[in-house]
């Protein structure tokens, strides 16, 4: 397996922000998988997955860990019935274009969702209305020790969340699916994309949704929409004045100026309405935000 050092990583986040990696690799198969774990172990490295690079912030002075970006049999995609099993590495939008191919509906959600099958296991990745523990059977997880399948219920899934940690990485999922016409699917995901082409930034570079949606009747969207941020800009990034849960990089963006961005809407949010929220995104090295 080829490692590479100071690989930067900005060019592998749809922010467009973050140092070097220590370490980056491209692992094909289970095997390089388990190896690259390995070797991390005895190094005392930290892994992720970077998938498509969204959900993901990464520090600008870069991040010590060992960075994997999954490929070749990690990302093939097939159907056996009325399954889809699909490699971590595939991109969603490739598995819900399988799925439609074999007449198989219920990922249909998965439209709104520009990221990986491993990513959407890794956090329960959802939206309207469906979510990944809806549709998954079973994931194949690799430790340095070995790779298992585990089920939704071991894979500890709720909103937004598993219970997977790093040292763990999602190597295949398999999805059941149901019959449906292909046509139906495919007016479904046109009418999904509409609405979110029409509420949503998606023309412009961001990591997706910001902050996990809280229990109260208003949205984290609509909650800093109220606070007055859409269009508040710290820096190259900007809450987006389209959807004030996204954060945009507007013109050569640190991800400092995001992190600062997060922490001014915590703020705000929790001083207007007393609810602290948490942030959806994924941290790649030393960051965090200022306690509230």
């Amino acid at each position: 397996m080829k490692i590479e050092e100071g690989v930067g990583l900005a060019r592998f986040t749809t922010l467009g922000t973050g140092g070097p990696a220590r370490a980056f690799a491209r692992p094909e198969s289970e095997g390089e998988v388990e190896e690259l774990l390995r070797w991390a172990r005895d190094r005392s490295l930290p892994v992720s997955v970077v998938g498509l690079g969204s959900n993901l912030v990464a520090a600008d002075d870069g991040v010590e860990a060992l960075i994997l970006k999954l490929g070749a049999e990690l990302a093939t995609i097939e159907t056996h019935g009325d399954t889809l099993r699909a490699g971590a590495g595939a991109a969603n939008a490739v598995a819900l274009h399988r799925a439609r191919a074999a007449g198989l509906g219920g990922f249909e959600f998965a439209c709104a969702i520009p990221g990986t099958i491993g990513g959407g296991v890794w956090m329960n990745a959802g939206a309207y209305g469906g979510d990944f523990a809806g549709v998954l059977e079973r994931a194949l997880v690799a430790t340095a020790d070995g790779s298992g399948w585990l089920t939704p219920a071991e894979l500890g899934l709720s909103y937004r969340h598993s219970e997977l940690r790093h040292g763990q990485v999602v190597l295949r999922g398999e999805l059941r699916l149901r019959p449906r016409s292909p046509d139906e699917i495919k007016a479904d995901v046109r009418e999904l994309n509409s609405r979110r082409k029409a509420a949503q930034p998606t023309n412009r570079r961001t990591f997706g949704s910001v902050f996990k949606n809280p229990e109260h009747e208003l949205s984290a969207g609509r909650m800093l929409e109220a606070c007055g941020l859409k269009g508040h800009r710290i820096g190259g990034a900007q809450i987006s004045p389209k959807h004030a849960n996204f954060i945009e990089n507007a013109e050569a963006a640190k991800t400092a100026d995001a992190i600062a961005l997060m922490a001014e809407a915590r703020r705000r949010a929790h001083e207007q309405f007393g609810v602290r929220l948490e942030h959806e995104v994924e941290f790649l090295g030393e960051l965090e935000l200022p306690a509230l």
